[in-house]
């Protein structure tokens, strides 16, 4: 499939420091707005979390961002499938 858009924002934003200790000191939960109609209720947040975790914190050198695209579709559904995106569409 088409997910390198995906792979190259994980990569700049996940080595954005200040936004990756924000998620591996677990900051962001007290900010998760669950109740939101128009947001996620925390899922691609927690789901952010879980990856960058895996990226800087966990054992394996591989890692895919399966469950983060997974989220994504659900709630952009037009990032559901595997069709070419630009990067900027991701972050928009």
């Amino acid at each position: 499939g088409n997910t390198c858009f995906m792979n190259s924002i994980i990569q700049c934003l996940s080595n954005t420091q200040a936004l990756t200790t924000y998620f591996l000191r677990n900051s962001y939960v007290a900010e998760i707005n669950r109740d939101n109609p128009l947001g996620c209720q925390g899922q691609l947040a927690e789901e952010w979390a879980q990856l960058v975790k895996s990226l800087w914190q966990g054992q394996s050198h591989v890692v895919a961002p399966r469950d983060l695209k997974g989220v994504l579709g659900r709630f952009a559904p037009q990032f559901s499938g595997f069709q070419q995106h630009d990067s900027q569409e991701l972050l928009a």
